[in-house]
């Protein structure tokens, strides 16, 4: 079966020409996002924004189209996407989040300081 993670990325309006335009250089990472989501809000928060969600995932950076999404979270969360907001000049690290929660304790990932509402939550389940 393999190691699975639930995972949520959230894209601001501005950052989502960037985004489609990365996935559309993978066939299968743009089939990943577009037809096998659990969950793609393409209005989220109200504003244009993309929420995309995946349960038990194998998130596997090594996998051609996980490589691909990780490598523009990876991207925008560095400030590598430059563009303006009403004339003024915005950091790509806030305009998205990527949380990725494993099956194992502590198997936590966060990238990303846009979206606060979006964080992992930890629980005791017995």
């Amino acid at each position: 079966m393999g190691y699975r993670s639930s995972v949520v990325l959230a894209i601001s309006k501005h950052l989502t020409p960037f985004f489609m335009m990365k996935v559309s250089q993978n066939k299968e990472a743009e089939e990943l996002v577009f037809k096998h989501a659990d969950e793609f809000d393409r209005d989220y928060q109200g504003d244009k924004s993309w929420l995309i969600r995946f349960d038990s995932i194998k998130w596997y950076e090594d996998f051609d189209d996980i490589g691909t999404l990780e490598k523009f979270i990876s991207e925008a969360s560095s400030d590598e996407y430059e563009f303006e907001v009403d004339g003024e000049p915005q950091s790509s690290c806030e305009h998205i989040r990527f949380v990725r929660v494993g099956e194992e304790s502590g198997d936590v990932e966060m990238m990303g300081d846009g979206f606060w509402d979006i964080y992992p939550h930890t629980s005791i389940n017995y």
